[in-house]
Protein backbone atom coordinates (compact mmCIF):
# COMPACT_ATOMS: atom_id res chain seq x y z
CA UNK A 1 0.00 0.00 0.00
CA UNK A 2 1.45 3.34 -0.79
CA UNK A 3 0.55 6.86 0.96
CA UNK A 4 1.51 9.92 -1.34
CA UNK A 5 0.98 13.10 0.98
CA UNK A 6 1.52 16.79 -0.62
CA UNK A 7 2.95 18.87 2.11
CA UNK A 8 2.11 22.04 1.69
CA UNK A 9 0.37 22.86 4.63
CA UNK A 10 2.52 21.48 6.75
CA UNK A 11 6.12 22.34 6.50
CA UNK A 12 9.59 20.44 8.48
CA UNK A 13 13.07 20.47 8.93
CA UNK A 14 14.66 17.83 6.64
CA UNK A 15 18.02 18.56 7.95
CA UNK A 16 16.93 17.62 11.49
CA UNK A 17 16.55 14.04 11.23
CA UNK A 18 15.21 13.75 14.69
CA UNK A 19 12.74 16.56 14.34
CA UNK A 20 11.96 14.65 10.67
CA UNK A 21 10.80 11.61 12.23
CA UNK A 22 8.93 13.09 15.06
CA UNK A 23 6.71 14.59 12.50
CA UNK A 24 5.82 11.63 10.43
CA UNK A 25 2.71 10.61 12.36
CA UNK A 26 1.46 13.79 11.91
CA UNK A 27 2.33 14.04 8.56
CA UNK A 28 0.53 10.68 7.60
CA UNK A 29 -2.11 11.27 9.65
CA UNK A 30 -1.42 7.71 11.45
CA UNK A 31 2.10 5.92 13.28
CA UNK A 32 3.44 3.78 10.52
CA UNK A 33 4.72 0.31 11.38
CA UNK A 34 7.68 -1.69 9.31
CA UNK A 35 6.98 1.29 6.47
CA UNK A 36 9.21 3.35 4.46
CA UNK A 37 8.77 7.01 4.51
CA UNK A 38 10.31 8.95 1.53
CA UNK A 39 10.43 12.82 1.26
CA UNK A 40 10.73 14.56 -1.85
CA UNK A 41 12.57 17.68 -2.41
CA UNK A 42 12.47 19.71 -5.15
CA UNK A 43 14.56 22.96 -7.10
CA UNK A 44 17.97 22.41 -8.27
CA UNK A 45 19.08 23.62 -4.41
CA UNK A 46 16.53 21.14 -3.21
CA UNK A 47 15.24 23.06 -0.62
CA UNK A 48 11.80 22.82 -1.57
CA UNK A 49 10.06 20.48 0.05
CA UNK A 50 7.61 18.10 -2.15
CA UNK A 51 5.43 14.88 -1.69
CA UNK A 52 6.15 12.54 1.31
CA UNK A 53 5.77 8.59 0.06
CA UNK A 54 5.28 5.61 2.64
CA UNK A 55 5.21 2.04 1.54
CA UNK A 56 5.12 -0.87 2.84
CA UNK A 57 8.78 -2.67 3.48
CA UNK A 58 8.95 -4.98 0.97
CA UNK A 59 9.38 -8.48 1.48
CA UNK A 60 12.61 -10.79 0.88
CA UNK A 61 13.30 -11.04 -2.91
CA UNK A 62 11.10 -8.13 -3.86
CA UNK A 63 13.77 -4.95 -2.76
CA UNK A 64 14.29 -4.35 -6.22
CA UNK A 65 11.07 -4.17 -7.61
CA UNK A 66 10.02 -1.70 -4.26
CA UNK A 67 13.16 0.56 -4.86
CA UNK A 68 12.64 1.01 -8.42
CA UNK A 69 8.87 1.68 -8.34
CA UNK A 70 9.51 4.32 -5.54
CA UNK A 71 12.27 5.42 -7.63
CA UNK A 72 10.03 6.22 -10.95
CA UNK A 73 7.49 8.20 -8.84
CA UNK A 74 9.82 10.57 -7.66
CA UNK A 75 11.38 11.31 -11.12
CA UNK A 76 8.24 11.34 -12.79
CA UNK A 77 6.98 14.27 -10.66
CA UNK A 78 10.04 16.66 -10.69
CA UNK A 79 11.91 15.55 -7.27
CA UNK A 80 15.56 16.58 -7.39
CA UNK A 81 16.47 14.97 -4.05
CA UNK A 82 15.08 12.96 -1.51
CA UNK A 83 15.33 11.91 2.32
CA UNK A 84 14.70 8.30 3.50
CA UNK A 85 13.47 7.08 6.88
CA UNK A 86 12.45 3.73 8.06
CA UNK A 87 10.32 3.15 10.92
CA UNK A 88 10.59 -1.00 12.31
CA UNK A 89 11.79 -3.31 10.00
CA UNK A 90 13.70 -4.59 12.80
CA UNK A 91 16.12 -4.38 15.51
CA UNK A 92 19.84 -2.65 15.34
CA UNK A 93 22.09 -5.23 15.25
CA UNK A 94 24.85 -5.66 17.48
CA UNK A 95 27.15 -3.07 16.26
CA UNK A 96 24.04 -0.74 16.54
CA UNK A 97 23.16 -0.54 12.61
CA UNK A 98 19.78 -0.54 11.55
CA UNK A 99 18.04 -3.00 9.69
CA UNK A 100 17.11 -3.20 6.06
CA UNK A 101 20.24 -1.73 4.99
CA UNK A 102 20.21 -4.09 2.12
CA UNK A 103 16.45 -2.21 0.56
CA UNK A 104 18.28 1.17 1.41
CA UNK A 105 21.61 0.38 -0.82
CA UNK A 106 18.92 -0.98 -3.46
CA UNK A 107 16.45 2.40 -3.16
CA UNK A 108 20.13 4.58 -3.39
CA UNK A 109 20.71 2.98 -6.54
CA UNK A 110 17.24 3.11 -8.02
CA UNK A 111 17.53 7.17 -7.56
CA UNK A 112 20.82 7.88 -8.46
CA UNK A 113 19.72 5.97 -11.56
CA UNK A 114 17.46 9.36 -12.00
CA UNK A 115 19.53 11.69 -10.61
CA UNK A 116 18.26 11.66 -7.38
CA UNK A 117 20.75 11.65 -4.07
CA UNK A 118 19.27 10.23 -0.99
CA UNK A 119 20.22 13.05 0.90
CA UNK A 120 19.66 11.44 4.31
CA UNK A 121 18.94 7.85 4.91
CA UNK A 122 17.65 6.95 8.14
CA UNK A 123 15.86 4.90 10.63
CA UNK A 124 13.79 4.28 13.95
CA UNK A 125 12.35 1.47 15.13
CA UNK A 126 8.91 3.30 15.91
CA UNK A 127 7.70 6.84 16.63
CA UNK A 128 8.00 7.88 20.28
CA UNK A 129 9.74 10.10 22.57
CA UNK A 130 13.16 8.70 23.75
CA UNK A 131 13.18 5.96 21.03
CA UNK A 132 16.88 5.70 19.87
CA UNK A 133 17.24 6.37 15.83
CA UNK A 134 20.34 5.57 14.13
CA UNK A 135 21.45 6.85 10.54
CA UNK A 136 22.65 4.48 7.41
CA UNK A 137 25.72 5.96 6.79
CA UNK A 138 27.02 7.46 9.99
CA UNK A 139 27.66 4.63 13.00
CA UNK A 140 28.37 8.09 15.20
CA UNK A 141 24.97 9.73 13.72
CA UNK A 142 21.79 8.98 16.42
CA UNK A 143 20.19 9.63 19.56
CA UNK A 144 17.01 9.93 21.32
CA UNK A 145 13.14 11.48 19.73
CA UNK A 146 12.16 14.08 21.13
CA UNK A 147 8.68 14.11 21.71
CA UNK A 148 6.35 13.66 18.58
CA UNK A 149 3.03 15.39 20.52
CA UNK A 150 5.52 18.42 20.97
CA UNK A 151 6.87 18.59 16.89
CA UNK A 152 5.50 21.42 14.52
CA UNK A 153 3.65 19.45 12.31
CA UNK A 154 2.14 18.22 15.56
CA UNK A 155 0.67 21.42 16.38
CA UNK A 156 -0.63 22.65 12.73
CA UNK A 157 -2.02 19.52 12.48
CA UNK A 158 -4.15 19.22 15.89
CA UNK A 159 -5.08 22.51 15.55
CA UNK A 160 -6.87 22.46 12.74
CA UNK A 161 -8.65 19.62 14.48
CA UNK A 162 -7.44 16.66 12.55
CA UNK A 163 -6.70 13.32 14.61
CA UNK A 164 -3.51 11.54 13.99
CA UNK A 165 -4.57 7.47 14.56
CA UNK A 166 -2.28 4.92 16.38
CA UNK A 167 -1.65 2.98 13.28
CA UNK A 168 -3.06 2.07 9.62
CA UNK A 169 -5.47 -0.65 11.07
CA UNK A 170 -7.40 1.87 13.36
CA UNK A 171 -7.85 4.19 10.86
CA UNK A 172 -8.72 1.67 8.34
CA UNK A 173 -11.88 0.64 11.01
CA UNK A 174 -13.38 3.98 10.60
CA UNK A 175 -14.70 2.61 7.58
CA UNK A 176 -15.92 -0.21 8.96
CA UNK A 177 -20.08 -0.68 7.87
CA UNK A 178 -23.13 -0.82 10.12
CA UNK A 179 -24.36 -4.33 11.13
CA UNK A 180 -25.10 -6.79 8.18
CA UNK A 181 -29.10 -6.74 8.84
CA UNK A 182 -29.22 -2.97 8.77
CA UNK A 183 -27.50 -2.82 5.09
CA UNK A 184 -29.35 -5.91 3.95
CA UNK A 185 -32.69 -3.65 5.06
CA UNK A 186 -31.18 -1.00 3.05
CA UNK A 187 -30.26 -2.48 0.18
CA UNK A 188 -33.69 -4.16 0.40
CA UNK A 189 -35.70 -0.74 -0.04
CA UNK A 190 -33.45 0.49 -2.48
CA UNK A 191 -34.07 -2.23 -4.61
CA UNK A 192 -37.73 -1.87 -4.47
CA UNK A 193 -38.07 1.66 -4.86
CA UNK A 194 -37.91 1.85 -8.55
CA UNK A 195 -38.35 5.29 -8.74
CA UNK A 196 -36.84 8.76 -7.35
CA UNK A 197 -38.32 9.55 -3.77
CA UNK A 198 -39.62 12.75 -4.91
CA UNK A 199 -42.34 14.36 -6.30
CA UNK A 200 -42.36 17.74 -8.66
CA UNK A 201 -40.55 18.38 -11.48
CA UNK A 202 -37.12 19.48 -10.53
CA UNK A 203 -35.98 16.46 -9.19
CA UNK A 204 -32.32 17.49 -8.65
CA UNK A 205 -33.41 20.39 -6.56
CA UNK A 206 -35.38 18.06 -4.62
CA UNK A 207 -32.30 15.95 -4.13
CA UNK A 208 -30.09 19.04 -3.31
CA UNK A 209 -32.64 20.27 -0.52
CA UNK A 210 -32.26 16.11 0.77
CA UNK A 211 -27.91 16.60 1.21
CA UNK A 212 -28.85 20.17 2.57
CA UNK A 213 -31.04 18.70 5.58
CA UNK A 214 -28.38 15.84 5.88
CA UNK A 215 -26.05 18.55 6.56
CA UNK A 216 -27.93 20.63 8.53
CA UNK A 217 -28.91 17.44 10.54
CA UNK A 218 -25.43 16.24 11.18
CA UNK A 219 -23.83 20.46 11.77
CA UNK A 220 -26.61 20.11 14.76
CA UNK A 221 -25.64 16.84 16.33
CA UNK A 222 -27.51 14.68 14.78
CA UNK A 223 -25.51 12.25 12.87
CA UNK A 224 -27.36 9.15 12.85
CA UNK A 225 -29.11 8.58 9.64
CA UNK A 226 -32.78 6.30 9.35
CA UNK A 227 -33.30 3.70 6.82
CA UNK A 228 -36.03 6.30 5.08
CA UNK A 229 -32.88 9.06 5.11
CA UNK A 230 -30.50 6.21 3.83
CA UNK A 231 -32.77 5.59 1.05
CA UNK A 232 -32.98 9.15 0.48
CA UNK A 233 -29.46 9.69 0.20
CA UNK A 234 -28.50 7.03 -1.44
CA UNK A 235 -30.94 8.95 -4.46
CA UNK A 236 -29.54 12.03 -3.99
CA UNK A 237 -25.92 11.10 -4.52
CA UNK A 238 -26.84 8.92 -7.47
CA UNK A 239 -27.35 11.95 -9.26
CA UNK A 240 -24.90 12.90 -11.44
CA UNK A 241 -25.52 16.58 -11.08
CA UNK A 242 -25.84 16.53 -7.27
CA UNK A 243 -22.71 14.78 -6.85
CA UNK A 244 -21.10 17.32 -8.60
CA UNK A 245 -22.04 19.64 -5.90
CA UNK A 246 -21.13 17.40 -3.03
CA UNK A 247 -17.92 17.62 -4.69
CA UNK A 248 -17.49 21.18 -4.48
CA UNK A 249 -18.15 21.22 -0.36
CA UNK A 250 -14.38 20.20 -0.09
CA UNK A 251 -13.20 23.78 -1.15
CA UNK A 252 -11.79 25.57 0.46
CA UNK A 253 -10.42 22.55 2.79
CA UNK A 254 -10.70 24.14 6.10
CA UNK A 255 -14.23 25.44 6.07
CA UNK A 256 -17.37 24.29 8.28
CA UNK A 257 -18.87 23.42 5.08
CA UNK A 258 -16.33 21.12 3.81
CA UNK A 259 -15.72 19.28 7.04
CA UNK A 260 -19.27 18.68 8.00
CA UNK A 261 -19.56 17.31 4.60
CA UNK A 262 -16.66 15.01 5.14
CA UNK A 263 -18.08 13.66 8.17
CA UNK A 264 -21.33 13.04 6.07
CA UNK A 265 -19.89 11.12 3.47
CA UNK A 266 -17.70 8.64 6.12
CA UNK A 267 -21.46 8.42 7.82
CA UNK A 268 -23.02 7.12 4.49
CA UNK A 269 -19.88 5.56 3.72
CA UNK A 270 -20.66 3.41 6.73
CA UNK A 271 -24.53 3.52 6.78
CA UNK A 272 -25.55 2.43 2.67
CA UNK A 273 -24.98 -1.09 1.42
CA UNK A 274 -22.94 -1.94 -1.80
CA UNK A 275 -22.97 -0.55 -4.68
CA UNK A 276 -24.62 2.77 -3.61
CA UNK A 277 -22.03 3.38 -0.39
CA UNK A 278 -19.47 3.31 -3.56
CA UNK A 279 -20.82 7.24 -3.87
CA UNK A 280 -20.54 8.03 -0.53
CA UNK A 281 -16.73 6.67 -0.28
CA UNK A 282 -15.75 8.71 -3.79
CA UNK A 283 -16.77 11.74 -1.70
CA UNK A 284 -15.06 11.41 1.08
CA UNK A 285 -11.74 10.26 -0.69
CA UNK A 286 -12.45 13.48 -2.75
CA UNK A 287 -12.46 15.84 0.15
CA UNK A 288 -9.54 13.90 1.70
CA UNK A 289 -7.56 14.28 -1.22
CA UNK A 290 -8.20 18.09 -1.40
CA UNK A 291 -6.66 19.04 2.05
CA UNK A 292 -3.36 16.23 1.81
CA UNK A 293 -4.45 13.54 3.53
CA UNK A 294 -3.89 10.91 1.24
CA UNK A 295 -4.39 8.08 4.28
CA UNK A 296 -7.52 8.22 4.18
CA UNK A 297 -8.22 9.21 0.63
CA UNK A 298 -6.60 5.51 -0.36
CA UNK A 299 -8.42 3.61 1.95
CA UNK A 300 -11.73 5.22 1.04
CA UNK A 301 -10.72 4.82 -2.73
CA UNK A 302 -10.21 0.94 -1.74
CA UNK A 303 -13.52 0.81 -0.29
CA UNK A 304 -14.99 2.00 -2.63
CA UNK A 305 -13.66 -0.31 -5.33
CA UNK A 306 -14.67 -2.86 -3.68
CA UNK A 307 -18.53 -1.77 -3.64
CA UNK A 308 -18.73 -0.55 -7.06
CA UNK A 309 -15.74 -1.65 -9.40
CA UNK A 310 -16.60 0.05 -12.13
CA UNK A 311 -17.23 3.61 -10.04
CA UNK A 312 -16.20 6.30 -12.56
CA UNK A 313 -15.31 9.10 -9.69
CA UNK A 314 -13.50 6.39 -7.88
CA UNK A 315 -11.36 5.11 -10.74
CA UNK A 316 -10.68 9.16 -12.07
CA UNK A 317 -9.56 9.83 -7.89
CA UNK A 318 -7.45 6.50 -7.48
CA UNK A 319 -5.29 7.08 -11.17
CA UNK A 320 -5.00 11.17 -9.67
CA UNK A 321 -3.20 9.74 -6.07
CA UNK A 322 -1.36 6.70 -8.43
CA UNK A 323 0.73 9.84 -10.56
CA UNK A 324 0.71 11.98 -7.52
CA UNK A 325 -1.29 14.80 -8.86
CA UNK A 326 -1.11 17.86 -6.55
CA UNK A 327 -4.27 18.71 -4.33
CA UNK A 328 -4.41 21.81 -5.45
CA UNK A 329 -4.70 20.44 -9.14
CA UNK A 330 -7.65 18.86 -8.49
CA UNK A 331 -9.38 21.61 -6.73
CA UNK A 332 -9.01 23.73 -10.10
CA UNK A 333 -10.83 21.10 -12.21
CA UNK A 334 -13.44 20.78 -9.21
CA UNK A 335 -13.79 24.11 -8.79
CA UNK A 336 -14.81 25.22 -12.77
CA UNK A 337 -17.74 23.38 -12.17
CA UNK A 338 -18.92 26.28 -9.90
CA UNK A 339 -18.95 28.61 -13.21
CA UNK A 340 -20.92 25.73 -14.97
CA UNK A 341 -24.14 26.54 -12.71
CA UNK A 342 -23.70 23.68 -10.25
CA UNK A 343 -26.32 23.23 -7.90
CA UNK A 344 -25.83 24.57 -4.51
CA UNK A 345 -24.86 22.29 -1.38
CA UNK A 346 -24.71 24.95 1.62
CA UNK A 347 -24.58 24.39 5.57
CA UNK A 348 -27.75 26.34 6.71
CA UNK A 349 -26.68 27.43 10.07
CA UNK A 350 -28.57 29.77 12.55
CA UNK A 351 -27.24 33.46 11.37
CA UNK A 352 -26.26 32.58 8.17
CA UNK A 353 -24.80 29.97 5.90
CA UNK A 354 -21.63 28.23 6.06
Amino acid sequence: MTTSTPTGRTKVDLKDPADLLAAIPYLLGFHPEDSVVVFGMRGPDRKRQGLIMRVDLPPSGLEHDQARDLAGRLALTGHTGATVAVVGGGAANKAGRPPRRRFIRRLEASLAEYGIPVMHPVWAPRIAAEVRWGCYREKTCGGLLPDPRDSVAAAIVTGAGQITRASREELERLFDPVSPETLARRADLLTRMADPPWNGPDLVQAAVAEVNAALARADGGDPAITDDQAVRLAWALSLVEVRGACMLTAAPADSPLARTAEDLWLTLARELPAPEAAEALALKAHAAYLRGDMATAGIALVRAGEADPGHGLTKLLARALDAMVPPSDVAEVVLRQRAEGTPEISLRRSGGTG
